[in-house]
């Protein structure tokens, strides 16, 4: 039996996903394929446009075969973070033979050798990323100043001289959010001594940030900007496969989409009662970014606003916004410190699954390194502790997610106990 692994946020599921799975299942010959994929709140630390099972319902109709939660402080997390939990679930089921994922470069070459830079960080690559930080970049910059140098002059990647710059390795790979999330993959492959394969292929839809929709394959940020100011159009229709869009068309009719500004209201309501120190032990939030919250906490007047006000040449906006989601969440960097130390443990929660895949769901019994959750109320005597704490931060977070459609929407709030998985023929 061969079984593919996905790691995705399918917000929305849209055509692109269709071809990567498609093309994915194809080179793989795969049996069955199981995605890991984001619940409430996804990594950019933004709210998902629709919930989890709807997602997981799109999923399942375009030929998916079992979709699981990956736990809300790696979902939210930094790429490091959001690949090693997501690596983790895939490789605790013990069946998973390949990983596939799409990325701007599709050269798994390339990726694995600044996966093998980042993990292994020999000295000299670490002391030319203090110098590009201590110039005051970002450490995304000076990460990627520090890796082009550390290969094409210590490494000699490529036979020429410092001033050379023609013949240097391309830095422009470590500029695209696809490719990063790549290395960290690979990353976490190599860290674990995973037996799971990866393969990469180049992407064929628009690049990550590309809001464009004039496009065969238009980006998942492009479709849900297009879905907040146009409803549900024809171009949108376009860009999704067709029980995709019925999906959402029936879950946006039930619910509008959720936004992060949705959640303004309790997240201003922290800004006021938390003093710089308790802001700072949040999950990615430095000093520095603490005191920018409290110095501008009284200008506040949404999240987006907020996010945009305390922004600084050196903070990614995503890297803001996944700052104050945590906040939200309560997602402390104490807690995420505690599961690096323990090798990023996981639990196992189905969200859905199609009822011709119960060899795999034999297969995930009898190998699988933690038990198959598939209804909630089973948490607190299948799970460990470590486990049972990481599947009542997902409750909390569907819990608030579920607030700001009461709140915002008047929907009728669902209890996350009394959810089932999604389930297929």
């Amino acid at each position: 039996m061969k079984t593919l692994g996905i790691i995705a946020e399918y917000n929305p599921f849209h055509k692109g996903h269709a071809y990567h799975l498609q093309k994915a299942k194809k080179w793989t010959n795969a049996d069955y394929t199981i995605v890991v994929m984001s619940g409430s709140f996804t990594q950019r630390g933004l709210p998902a446009l629709t919930d989890k099972y709807t997602r997981t319902k799109a999923a399942l109709l375009n030929g998916v075969d079992l979709v699981l939660e990956l736990p809300t402080p790696y979902a939210t997390g930094s790429a490091e973070a959001f690949a090693r939990g997501a690596i983790s679930v895939l490789d605790a089921l013990g069946c998973v033979d390949t990983l596939c994922f799409g990325s701007e470069s599709g050269d798994l070459d390339a990726l694995f050798s600044y996966a093998h830079l980042f993990e292994e960080e020999p000295t000299d690559y670490r002391e030319l990323l203090k110098f590009h930080l201590r110039q005051g970049l970002s450490f995304p910059a000076a990460r990627s100043k520090a890796a082009e140098e550390y290969l094409n002059y210590t490494e000699h990647v490529c036979v020429c001289s410092r001033d050379d710059v023609d013949c240097r390795q391309e830095s422009e790979l470590l500029q695209h959010p696809n490719n990063i999330l790549g290395i960290e993959y690979c990353r976490a492959l190599l860290g674990r001594h995973s037996q799971i394969h990866p393969l990469t292929f180049s992407r064929i839809s628009s690049g990550y940030h590309d809001l464009s929709m004039d496009t065969d394959f238009a980006s998942a940020s492009a479709i849900r900007k297009a879905i907040l100011m146009e409803n549900l159009s024809k171009s949108i229709q376009a860009q999704l496969p067709p029980s995709s869009f019925i999906v959402l068309k029936e879950a946006l009719e039930n619910c509008p989409p959720v936004t992060f500004d949705d959640f303004s209201l309790i997240l201003f309501h922290q800004l006021l009662t938390l003093s710089r120190q308790d802001l700072a032990a949040f999950q990615d939030i430095s000093s520095d970014l603490a005191s920018r919250m409290e110095n501008r906490r009284f200008q506040f007047t949404s999240i987006s606003a907020f996010a945009d006000l305390i922004k600084t040449k050196e903070l990614t906006h995503s890297r803001i916004t996944r700052a104050l989601c945590h906040i939200l969440l309560d997602l402390y960097q104490k807690d995420l410190d505690s599961l690096k130390a323990e090798n990023w443990p996981v639990y196992l929660r189905a969200l859905g699954f199609r009822k011709s895949a119960a060899p795999l769901l034999t297969a995930i019994k009898q190998k699988g390194a933690s038990p198959l959750l598939v209804k909630a109320a089973d948490a607190s005597s299948l799970l460990t502790p470590i486990q049972y704490a990481l599947f009542q931060k997902d409750v909390q977070a569907t819990h608030i997610y579920e607030s700001a459609k009461v709140c915002r929407h008047g929907t009728d709030f669902v209890h996350e106990y009394t959810r089932t998985p999604v389930i297929l023929p």
